[in-house]
């Protein structure tokens, strides 16, 4: 395909010399892939997108299929520079491939790491010194790219022809994985004057060579059209679409799977188009007040300052604001191209370059061909330093055997494209990822992360959940939405390589299976299973890099309208000679589920042996006060950050057992608190009888505590209490009849009670008791239950029960009427068939004990203790040092080293702080290491998570950087707490 671009190109480059006036060529040019959706389109740092570093087809649709859509593509910007002077910077010449940007921003050196394209998740966000123009701090789509190019470098520019204009271009691109955005990418150019002088008669176009499919010789088919403005009618909606290029063709591609589809360009954004005294949008706001806030302030009421309801001020928002659109729309071919700059400025102008006639729109389809089209909006002046934006949605649509023309085919799409554009962004997405540290150790790795992603607000909710008069509204969208996370490895950090290990997920009651959009053998499912923060990973090799991610995922809902889901195939039907297409349509209704997943950001991470004077932390979990049994059965605690461990204390406080008014069904919350009783983090769960959840909570102090929230399923055939004991007194315990049934059990609480018999009224004898639960300390207050569902909520007390009601205060009568029972929340034990007058009775003052029986007490009215002992690295003692060298003996060729230029040895089991000195056999120094348990790293990286241990790497290169001969090498180990000598082989 197109194989005269090389040629070409490397004749120029020979021809011409070069002349160094602002030499940025040393920075390397890079090219990425976005793929999170169905269109593969290669990006550039270099003012190139839609075509690779060879040279070759770059965009590609569907994803995976290997089918291109565009050659090569980029911007073109044409001035007239003093009084006739016609300059034009292309980022795409579809003649000779050419580009006349160079990667970086203004003044940056040769050797600046920010001059690279940014790309979220793995990449993100930009850093760097950037000289006029803030790059983003988060991103907006499901896979963002940012870089910065500009034309400072005269040697970039087509010689003979052009010479810089001085101007840095920042390029953004957007793309979404949404069932309705799968087949959109959106480019934005922010073009800056830093030329140091106003700009006049500017013009902006975008420029592409789209071919689909093969385009070279007889087989060039492709055909365009353009769209300036027109409405369609499509299944009874009208639809406005404008500012539109497209390209396609009508018959099958050799080799292709599927028939050609169709790409479109839309002009979604253009520089602004403001006359003052006119109202070009017809909005009633003159042209000179639409960018003005205070003027909207002092004129406008506020219900019209955000007219299209988008959460953006008119005045900042590009759809509200006039613009100048596609002012001109020029085609070309291989064979008819505009190549010097005189002839590009005037065909961005809108003009025949051969002719010279003003023909702004070739909108009529030419025959078959090699088609390239060009995309302008101008004039407009760009005043030094002053920016300007123009925003281009590419879109992708099947349309043979589905529609009767390709146009029509793009126009739903390109109004989604639109609607994207309108509403500044703000679309369905998954929560940010949390931030993740890797701590290496023998043979494993722990992953720590945080809890942010839980807190974060959907930005969409501001558009489609808080105004039910909008057409917008969604009444099924959630604001917040987090659902679990996802842990995933990889052995090389690229895409399509990642391993899911783990998932996680709230206790909500929400549960599914939902095949992953990425990868269709992969399925995100939610099982109400709890959250974490933090996995170890036991199945690594010490001394091998792994990468780690853990993603976010989400869990929403919205109303669908409609989506119509064209299902087709196609059949060469001999007889007749031509294709036959079958095709179907499924309408779906709302609410539809939408789980996102957000992208993975790889950390690395390397598994080492501890330092030799390495001692491990402990912990211990203790009783303040409550039932003993929870600290051994329901709360976890497990060191994953050694050397981030304090000697402070955590406590653990259940609170006393809650009953859900909505349910009925128990509530019981925890409190993890610090040493100054501050309350940490907090978790509640409202668990029905025999149902169970386990929250871990964020990693602190490097101790990862989790708790069990259980609630014991016990018949109410069966008695929770076991025995009953007099302590002081007289009453003959031997008489009570033996415990009963169970009435309720949300108020369950598996503790031991002591009654204490009091004269409530003054009459001389016990009549009524005190109830004090023995493991809490808490005094159990009186409640009038009658066991039943009406007097439910007040099971979490005590009362003396006999038929038909309930009393603090003993009842004697006949064996129908007097007192039978003796309630304690949600059990009971009989005192007689019916207290009668003539029984013996308890005196006052005199004790009981009712024992628990042998379920598990529920988790609450508890404080627990947690103690930690934090590790350290001792240097009071010295210790037999049992340093090695692997692999022993070094082969080019190992485990570790799978290249040539990765040499590298391991010293293994070295204290924290030492030296390393390397000596051949005669004694000669040949290189000296100083090691340090914790490596250097990045400001605001945490070095604890990069700790070397007790490992050293060596390059295999001596003091002045010569790789070592083969042989016998001797090393030495000096260190505070002891000292070794060693030998290795080196076999090269």
């Amino acid at each position: 395909m197109k194989k005269i671009l090389i040629p070409l190109l490397l004749i120029t480059l020979l021809t011409f010399g070069k002349s160094a006036v602002y030499t940025q060529q040393n920075r390397p040019r890079e090219i990425k892939i976005h793929n999170i959706n169905q269109v593969e389109m290669c990006v550039s740092n270099f003012g190139k997108f839609g075509q690779t570093i060879t040279q070759s087809s770059g965009c590609w649709w569907p994803k995976g299929s290997n089918q291109s859509y565009i050659f090569g593509a980029g911007s073109w910007f044409g001035a007239i520079i003093g009084d006739h002077d016609t300059l034009v910077t292309i980022g795409y010449g579809p003649h000779g491939a050419e580009t006349e940007y160079v990667p970086g921003d203004l003044d940056m050196s040769i050797s600046d790491p920010a001059a690279v394209i940014w790309m979220y998740p793995a990449k993100w966000p930009p850093t760097g010194n950037f000289k006029t123009v803030v790059p983003p701090t988060r991103s907006k789509s499901h896979q963002d790219s940012w870089c910065v190019y500009n034309d400072l470098d005269a040697t970039a520019h087509v010689p003979g022809d052009t010479r810089p204009i001085g101007l840095v271009m920042y390029q953004t691109v957007y793309a979404w994985n949404l069932s309705t955005t799968a087949d959109i990418i959106f480019v934005k150019f922010e073009v800056r004057n830093v030329s140091g002088a106003d700009l006049h008669n500017c013009y902006f176009g975008v420029c592409t060579d789209n071919d689909i499919g093969n385009e070279a010789g007889a087989a060039a088919n492709d055909r365009i059209s353009g769209i300036v403005g027109q409405w369609y009618v499509i299944q009874g909606e009208s639809l406005w679409v404008d500012n539109l290029g497209y390209q396609w063709q009508e018959v099958p591609e050799a080799g292709w799977v599927t028939l050609p589809g169709a790409i479109g360009f839309d002009y979604l954004q253009s520089p602004w188009d403001l006359v003052r005294d006119e109202d070009k949008d017809g909005d009633g706001i003159l042209d000179q007040y639409e960018r003005d806030s205070t003027w909207y302030v002092n004129n406008l009421p506020p219900e019209m300052w955000d007219v299209d309801g988008d959460g953006t001020p008119d005045w900042r928002d590009p759809s509200e604001i006039p613009q100048l659109g596609m002012t001109a729309f020029k085609r070309f071919t291989l064979s008819l191209e505009p190549n010097k700059d005189n002839e590009r400025y005037v065909t961005l102008a809108g003009y025949n370059f051969k002719t010279g006639e003003y023909t702004p729109y070739d909108t009529v389809p030419p025959d078959p061909d090699d088609q390239r089209f060009l995309m302008c909006s101008g004039p407009f002046e760009l005043q030094a330093e002053s920016t300007a934006t123009v925003l281009v949605g590419i879109m992708f649509a099947n349309w043979m055997g589905i529609y009767q023309r390709p146009d029509t085919a793009l126009v739903r799409v390109d109004n989604t494209c639109q609607f994207i554009y309108d509403m500044n962004w703000l679309l369905p997405g998954p929560p940010s990822p949390p931030a993740l540290t890797c701590v290496p150790g023998d043979a494993q790795i722990t992953l720590i992360w945080n809890s942010a992603p839980e807190f974060e607000a959907d930005p969409y909710y501001d558009v489609v959940g808080t105004n039910p008069s909008s057409p917008l509204y969604d009444p099924y969208y959630r604001q917040y939405d987090f659902e679990g996370y996802r842990v995933y490895r990889s052995l090389t950090g690229r895409t399509g390589d990642w391993q899911a290990l783990a998932v996680c997920d709230r206790t909500n009651g929400i549960r599914f299976e939902f095949p992953n959009p990425e990868n269709t053998a992969d399925t995100i499912y939610a099982t109400d299973a709890g959250l974490y923060y933090s996995y170890r990973d036991n199945t690594v090799r010490n001394g091998f890099t792994y990468y780690y991610a853990v993603t976010s995922f989400d869990f929403n809902q919205t109303k669908l309208k409609y989506d119509s889901i064209f299902v087709f195939d196609s059949v060469w039907y001999a007889p007749d000679s031509k294709w036959i297409y079958v095709y179907d349509t499924v309408e779906v209704v709302g609410p539809m589920d939408l789980i996102f997943e957000s992208g993975k950001i790889g950390v690395t991470a390397v598994p080492r042996r501890d330092p030799a004077n390495y001692v491990a932390g402990s912990f211990t979990i203790t009783q303040d006060y409550g039932n003993p049994l929870l600290a051994d059965s329901n709360v976890g605690a497990a060191i994953t950050y050694p050397l981030a461990m304090t000697a402070d204390p955590f406590y653990l406080d259940f609170a006393p057992i809650g009953r859900d008014s909505a349910s009925g069904l128990a509530r019981y919350t925890v409190y993890m608190r610090n040493a100054s009783d501050s309350i940490l983090e907090t978790y509640s769960a409202i668990l029905a009888a025999g149902a169970q959840t386990r929250q871990e909570f964020v990693v602190r102090n490097g101790l990862s505590m989790s708790v069990v929230l259980a609630r014991p399923s016990i018949p109410t055939t069966v008695s929770i209490f076991r025995q009953i004991e007099r302590v002081s007194g007289t009453y003959p315990v031997d008489s009570l009849v033996a415990p009963v049934n169970m009435a309720t059990n949300w108020a369950y609480r598996g503790n031991d009670y002591q009654l204490t018999w009091i004269d409530k009224y003054g009459s001389g004898r016990a009549t009524s008791v005190i109830v004090v639960d023995l493991q809490t300390g808490d005094t159990i207050p009186f409640k009038p239950y009658l066991e039943n569902a009406q007097t439910d909520s007040l099971a979490d007390g005590w009362t003396f029960r006999a038929s038909g009601h309930s009393r603090d205060t003993l009842v004697y009568g006949t064996p129908a009427t007097g007192t039978r029972n003796v309630y304690i929340n949600g059990g009971k034990f009989k005192l007689g068939v019916g207290w009668l007058d003539n029984e013996p009775r308890p005196s006052v003052g005199e004790t009981w004990i009712v024992y628990a029986g042998s379920y598990h007490p529920a988790p609450q009215g508890a404080r627990l203790i947690v103690t930690p002992v934090p590790a350290r690295l001792r240097t009071d003692t010295t210790f037999a040092l049992n340093v090695k060298v692997v692999p022993n003996p070094y082969l080019v060729y190992n485990e570790w080293q799978q290249t040539f230029s990765q040499r590298r040895i391991r010293f293994i089991n070295l204290p924290s702080e030492c030296t390393i000195r390397i000596f051949t056999l005669n004694g000669d120094l040949v290189r000296t290491i100083h090691h340090h348990h914790t490596l250097d790293v990045p400001a605001g990286t945490e070095p604890v998570a990069n700790s070397a241990g007790g490992d050293e790497e060596w390059d295999l290169l001596s003091e002045n950087r010569q790789l070592v001969a083969s042989g016998i090498y001797v090393f030495q180990v000096q260190s505070s707490v002891g000292q070794q000598v060693g030998k290795f082989v080196v076999i090269r």
